[in-house]
């Protein structure tokens, strides 16, 4: 009898210990914002901008431009990459136009506005990303939600205060036009509304410190700056799947839990971490169907999930550590070292 007792209680260690390898994460928790104010209700840029008649484009553009001028201005040089400085600006009201009144594009606003006709379930996610970085950042601008159609460019982004969502790269992996717009099989799978907020969150932290590759940054150094992105912004939204930061699968995360010492040591032994060249080390961190040089299975940016292992182990080892001190933090080797980060199984 003791036996068949003992066999079920070996039996139930297993499965918790498999539950909590595929949450992995640990309980992120929600912090009380019940005192921080209700964001602005969102921009709906897109709905404004489809509203100006044929015709009228210069008068639609220029009122909108005195309505939102710092907003307008990086939506034209930043997300239509429009540069016209001339006086008349005929050339980017011409562009603006077509954008506006092409028989396409019309029809992909109208497309957008079914899609996304109750817009409230995904603005009350963003809300609380907003209330939470609010609560974490004081210190910075509250930011402004705004929607709008980039005709397939960025799918969101964050100009202080202006966090951007691109409606048009959220209508689902069955969106016919996706394909004959040249885009990948794994990068059409992202295209999927459940993405909105967490995208929107890895832009709005992802602003808060420069990209190390400008300092010509060892592959360390890249692991760890994506690993603080993908932790900070999975605070901002406590109640995501950390595997969506990701565009992970369940299954896409059970490898790289299962692998975890044989990714660690094939970065070891290959010598990887302090690879200074971009060009030989981003097949590790890059967007792919996979990640080059792992076996099958494998997602890719392998090395980004990693970075993520290294900072939460880190955060583990410092739990007092803020946000914004761990953004701060310069040196990918000195977080490596801190957190005592060695994976096994």
């Amino acid at each position: 009898m003791i036996s068949k007792y003992l066999k079920l209680l070996s039996i139930l260690l297993c499965l918790i210990i498999i539950s909590i390898q595929c949450n992995s994460s640990g309980k992120r928790s929600q912090p009380d914002i019940s005192k921080i104010s209700d964001p602005a209700p969102a921009i709906r840029l897109e709905q404004e901008l489809y509203r100006i008649p044929a015709g009228k484009t210069r008068e639609g553009i220029t009122a909108l431009e005195k309505k939102y001028p710092e907003l307008m201005d990086f939506f034209i040089r930043g997300v239509m990459n429009i540069n016209d400085t001339s006086p008349d600006r005929n050339y980017a009201m011409n562009v603006l136009d077509e954008y506006l009144h092409h028989p396409q594009m019309i029809q992909l606003n109208d497309t957008i506005q079914l899609v996304f006709k109750d817009f409230s379930r995904y603005e009350k996610e963003l809300a609380i990303l907003i209330k939470n970085y609010r609560y974490y950042f004081p210190e910075l601008p509250a930011p402004q939600l705004v929607t709008y159609t980039s005709q397939f460019g960025p799918k969101s982004f964050y100009f202080s205060p202006y966090l951007g969502v691109g409606l048009d790269l959220y209508l689902g992996k069955d969106y016919p036009y996706y394909a004959s717009m040249g885009f990948p099989d794994f990068f059409i799978k992202r295209f999927e509304s459940k993405y909105i907020a967490t995208d929107a969150a890895f832009n709005i932290v992802q602003d808060l410190k420069a990209d190390p590759l400008k300092r010509g940054a060892m592959l360390l150094d890249m692991m760890v700056h994506y690993g603080k992105i993908y932790y900070i912004a999975s605070y901002l939204l406590p109640e995501k799947n950390i595997q969506d930061f990701f565009y992970y699968s369940d299954e896409d995360w059970k490898w790289c839990i299962d692998n975890e010492k044989e990714i660690w040591s094939f970065f070891i032994d290959g010598d990887w971490l302090y690879a200074k060249q971009l060009v030989n080390y981003s097949k590790f961190i890059e967007d792919a169907p996979t990640t080059m040089g792992m076996p099958q299975g494998a997602p890719d940016r392998v090395a980004r999930w990693v970075g993520y292992q290294i900072v939460k182990k880190y955060m583990e080892e410092f739990p007092k550590t803020t946000f914004s001190d761990l953004m701060n933090m310069e040196s990918g080797q000195k977080i490596m070292t801190d957190s005592k980060y060695k994976p096994f199984k």
